[in-house]
């Protein structure tokens, strides 16, 4: 508990740590309960659901067996843990020896962990997916990809009986089922996350609201507008998921939970399968989601925290944890979890990019989110919505 002590003490010097810090006390007092007394144990923080914990924890265990560790798992929100490292990094001592944060919260936090060089990583590189390891680059490579997550179409095969495989087929089955297609509108992350891989289908960069690629998005979101569930402004992945288990869409986009729960519910893979995203004019895209792993820049056990990672990565626990939790992995050598149910997802996996990887990310996401909902809820026109949201960004940059 030394280390939380000069922490808390750091923070009294700089009260904007102070909040953070807090966080990282949580860490070790409320989840590490034997901290005081087996202070050589590697603490891993990540975000997983209270059910997925038994069977993480089976896969930690053989590496605990293997190498005569002990590993402790605090389950923690991706935020918390961004906190935490931040706390961490500002007060020059850390409880967190290997942390998890979400894909698109990467940039903000690259300088609160290590560079990984040749030696930390192996052969990982060569085995990686590259858009997933490209990801983890910032100044250099800071994260690896714990597991992968990306968007796939949901649909109504008793409706539909197939999925629409263009922008064109999407219109169509918009025309004859009015509002009852649906996109996740509320003002959050999960819009952008519906959005870009329009705008990259488009040839769009996903990077500025103004060229090509994201007007040709646009005119298509203004098209699709009138024939949207009414409800589709306040949609996020839990109740558009729940809409369609009413039979109230026939499509949307959703991460691979929602099949899950379909499944479970005996509504997967019949009538709710999942395809490929539609294409567009430059082919098809979907947005990569999922925790990435990094060694905080104050790791107490830097060393074994590189063997923990490198356990994490390897082909045997990639393999276990898709086998246990249904997890995608990013090694192209491991295999893909799901099967059947997940085959639209499968389908997809080569088409799978980062969201860009700008320090001001958060400010250019919400950009793409009011764009749309000035576009689709409110009738503004796109190209004129685009070029504005565009110069306001530009000028905000150059303030």
């Amino acid at each position: 508990m030394v280390g939380t002590r000069r922490a808390a003490s750091a923070a009294l010097r700089d009260p904007r740590a102070a909040g953070a810090v807090a966080v990282a006390l949580t860490l070790c007092t409320a989840a590490l309960a034997g901290c005081q007394r087996d202070d050589s144990a590697l603490t891993l923080a990540l975000a997983i659901l209270p059910g997925e914990l038994p069977a993480y924890r089976e896969v930690v265990a053989q590496f605990e067996r293997g190498t005569g560790e002990r590993v402790v798992v605090v389950p923690q929100q991706y935020a918390d843990i961004r906190r935490a490292l931040a706390a961490e990094a500002a007060a020059g001592r850390g409880t967190i020896d290997l942390a998890e944060l979400d894909v698109y919260s990467l940039a903000p936090s690259a300088h609160d962990v290590r560079t990984l060089d040749a030696a930390d990583v192996g052969d990982l590189p060569e085995v990686l997916d590259r858009a997933a390891l490209d990801a983890g680059t910032i100044d250099g490579l800071r994260f690896l990809p714990h597991r992968l997550t990306w968007q796939a179409l949901v649909y109504d095969h008793a409706v539909l009986g197939r999925a629409p495989a263009t922008w064109d087929d999407l219109v169509a089955v918009a025309r004859a089922h009015p509002g009852r297609i649906g996109v996740k509108g509320a003002l959050y992350e999960g819009l952008t996350c519906d959005v870009l891989p329009f705008v990259w289908a488009a040839g769009g960069s996903g990077e500025r609201l103004d060229d090509d690629g994201a007007l040709a998005a646009f005119r298509l979101f203004a098209e699709l507008a009138p024939f949207l569930d009414p409800y589709s402004a306040t949609f996020k992945e839990s109740t558009i998921a729940e809409a369609m288990a009413r039979g109230e869409i026939v499509l949307h986009l959703n991460w691979p939970f929602a099949m899950s729960l379909y499944a479970s519910q005996g509504l997967a893979p019949d009538p709710i399968r999942s395809a490929p995203l539609p294409a567009g004019p430059s082919g098809r895209a979907t947005v990569l989601g999922g925790g990435y792993l990094g060694i905080p820049r104050n790791a107490r056990h830097p060393e074994r925290s590189r063997a923990l990672l490198r356990f994490l990565l390897s082909r045997d626990a990639q393999a276990g944890l898709a086998e246990r939790l249904g997890w995608f992995s990013a090694r192209r050598d491991a295999p893909l979890a799901g099967g059947a149910l997940l085959a639209g997802y499968g389908a997809m996996r080569a088409d799978v990019r980062p969201r860009p990887r700008l320090v001001d990310y958060p400010r250019l996401s919400r950009a793409w989110q009011q764009a749309f909902r000035a576009v689709v809820f409110g009738g503004a026109d796109p190209e004129r919505t685009l070029r504005d949201a565009q110069r306001e960004l530009d000028g905000r940059a150059g303030a």
